[in-house]
């Protein structure tokens, strides 16, 4: 009887986990090419939560940078620029929410490598729910792109 018990524990359990990844849809995803010795680039892409519950982003991470951050980008009263980290995404049930250059973006920081001539990058996001979810950005010019960003 234990056992039929732990059994259908770790079946649901792992049932869950494997459906994980479908509650949340990732679009759109791109990394800006920066020149070669550039320490930072940007990531923008859509997250959609499909979950029935609330959801957060909890951590970013890529294998092209020491780390990576949510920031988000504001212009305040004086038309002054200015970046400032966010530690945590909610991400409500239903909602689609969007990282774009001018507003909330991933910062790539430290990078390992040049991202010219890459064709993508990887972009790991954890969410508090749903795991880990990974994602294969395409990497694109400055002038592929729509908007500005500058840091």
């Amino acid at each position: 009887m234990g056992k039929t018990i732990i059994a259908l524990i770790l079946f649901f359990a792992l049932a869950q986990f494997s459906f994980a990844q479908d509650n949340i849809v990732i679009s759109d995803a791109w990394v800006r090419e920066v020149p070669p010795g550039t320490s930072m680039s940007a990531g923008y892409l859509t997250i959609e939560n499909k979950a029935k519950n609330d959801d957060k982003l909890i951590g970013i991470s890529s294998d092209v940078a020491e780390s990576a951050e949510l920031h988000i980008s504001k212009v305040d009263e004086n038309d002054v620029a200015t970046m400032e980290m966010i530690k945590t995404l909610d991400l409500p049930s239903g909602e689609t929410i969007e990282l774009k250059p001018g507003g909330m973006h991933i910062m790539l920081i430290g990078l390992k490598e040049s991202l010219v001539g890459k064709d993508s990058v990887r972009l790991n996001l954890n969410f508090e729910k749903s795991g880990e979810v990974k994602v294969e950005a395409p990497v694109k010019s400055s002038g592929s792109s729509a908007g500005g960003h500058n840091h």
